[in-house]
């Protein structure tokens, strides 16, 4: 049931969260969107991908009382991939004209929602996503910001541009966005390695559905000590290069692709070793080559037939 005291002129929003072993991190996530400037319809869904069940817990915990209608449920499956289709589909059962999703290490500003859907208005586009920044602690060693990982791929779109999407911890979409790719949204061979949202960004725009950019539906990440290290950065890289292959094979098949991808890989290397050369006295040279590197290494391994997961699947 939706807040009978919600204004019925606004379209009706229900935000999904997958969540896995991030109690803390949930329970700052709902706090947060409890006090969002939105005067709609709103309903949360929680799914917990995690056999202890914490994230059910902090929903039990607080829903009595809580601002907005919260459903929750567990998803047995491991794996993004299952977690995000389950709270799609349980989504989908309240017929929302729209649906958003954050990450259970998020926080939204205040004017998140409704920047989102201003933007969406004005364009009349099927997606609308935002920038998710990174909160880096105090002690962040200065080569973190400079590699920039922790950043998206759309930093430099203007408000209300047009883009296409790599990442769901922020945005929103038409309902029929996801009836398009029913049952089965997000792909479930990327469960355990990641880059099923990326894949899900680009069979909608090979759909025809329009992607634009908000820069003030601002999400914060929460970046932990673990990815302060390079041993972080690399394997992150490895795995983004590994996904990007199989993500491009999913999409566009057959040698001839294969080839391409291949002279690609090759030009990388060959990028990444000239950039290293050139920033042997430049630090943040030499970071954009061990970046390319590592990228370079990872997409070799997926043109060889292996297929990388990440460490906490």
């Amino acid at each position: 049931m939706r807040p009978t005291t919600s204004d019925p002129h606004q379209p009706d929003v229900t935000i999904c969260i997958c969540t896995c072993r991030r109690p803390d991190g949930l329970e700052r996530l709902l706090h947060d969107l409890a006090a969002i400037d939105w005067d709609g319809p709103l309903e949360v869904v929680v799914i917990d991908n995690d056999a202890e069940r914490e994230g059910i817990a902090v929903c039990e915990a607080l829903a009595n009382g809580y601002r907005w209608p919260l459903r929750w449920a567990f998803e047995p499956r491991r794996g993004i991939s299952h977690a995000r289709n389950h709270s799609i589909r349980l989504a989908l059962t309240s017929n929302p004209d729209f649906i958003a999703t954050l990450d259970d290490d998020e926080w939204p500003s205040r004017q998140w929602l409704r920047a989102l859907l201003q933007v969406q208005k004005a364009t009349d586009a099927d997606i609308v996503g935002g920038p998710v920044l990174p909160a880096f602690p105090q002690h962040s060693p200065p080569w973190v910001e400079q590699a920039q990982i922790c950043y998206g791929a759309n930093q430099k779109v203007a408000d209300g541009g047009p883009c296409r999407l790599h990442a769901s911890g922020n945005f929103i979409a038409r309902t029929r966005c996801f009836d398009a790719l029913a049952p089965e949204c997000f792909p479930s061979e990327f469960a355990h390695s990641g880059g099923e949202d990326d894949v899900f960004f680009r069979r909608l725009h090979a759909m025809g559905f329009r992607q634009h950019w908000s820069t003030q539906a601002i999400v914060w990440e929460s970046v932990p000590d673990s990815r302060l290290s390079l041993a972080w950065v690399r394997d992150r890289m490895i795995l983004k290069g590994n996904i990007q292959i199989r993500m491009f094979r999913v999409q566009n098949p057959g040698l001839r692709h294969e080839t391409v991808r291949w002279a690609k890989t090759m030009a990388l290397l060959g990028t990444g070793a000239t950039q290293y050369i050139a920033g042997l006295f430049h630090t943040p040279t030499r970071i954009r080559a061990w970046l390319n590197l590592w990228r370079a290494r990872g997409k070799l391994q997926a043109h060889f037939g292996r297929t990388l997961t990440r460490p906490d699947t």
